[in-house]
């Protein structure tokens, strides 16, 4: 089971290497923006839709190692006054409703975006297909991070961090 969390984790850090790739590029499309409109005065279309398609993918992306790590927002208002016995079943039927909303995302995500292959954008001049990929893919992570969460919670899987806390992700 460890050789699937490293693999998990392998993951987790190509998909952080993509988020900085993504936020690179759009630094660079919107600085060149903002340097052919007001220095060179000659705006350039295709930057705008570059940064545009590189926000939609880094939240994608963002989203699900977020997700992962126990970053996303929760009201714990109820869950607070819950027996921790009731609040671990919650937070696996939670993983297990994400993780279905993962595969539904898989499933709807790739039919859209195949039906987007022979639409160009108008800049860039790529296929739609290329753009709405990201949804299936932010899916499957959905999917397999949730199958993750949910395992560890069963086994009382703990990881001792850098710093000697324990890692533990939360809903």
């Amino acid at each position: 089971m460890l050789k699937v969390y490293r693999v998990l984790d392998g993951l987790d850090v190509a998909v952080r290497g993509l988020i900085f790739l993504l936020m690179a590029v759009m630094v660079v499309s919107t600085s060149v923006q903002v340097l052919g409109r007001y220095v060179l005065v000659v705006p350039f279309p295709w930057t705008e839709e570059l940064s545009r398609r590189m926000m939609t993918w880094l939240l994608f992306t963002a989203s699900a190692i977020g997700y992962r790590r126990g970053g996303m927002v929760g009201v714990d208002i109820v869950t607070r006054k819950l027996s921790e016995n009731v609040k671990e079943k919650l937070e696996i039927t939670i993983f297990a409703l994400i993780a279905f909303f993962g595969l539904f995302m898989m499933w709807q995500g790739y039919d859209f975006a195949a039906r987007m292959v022979r639409q160009m954008s108008a800049a860039l001049g790529i296929s739609m297909f290329y753009v709405y990929i990201i949804i299936p893919f932010s899916g499957f992570l959905f999917f397999i991070f949730s199958v993750e969460l949910i395992i560890k919670r069963l086994t009382g899987y703990k990881k001792e961090d850098k710093g000697e806390e324990k890692e533990e992700a939360s809903c």
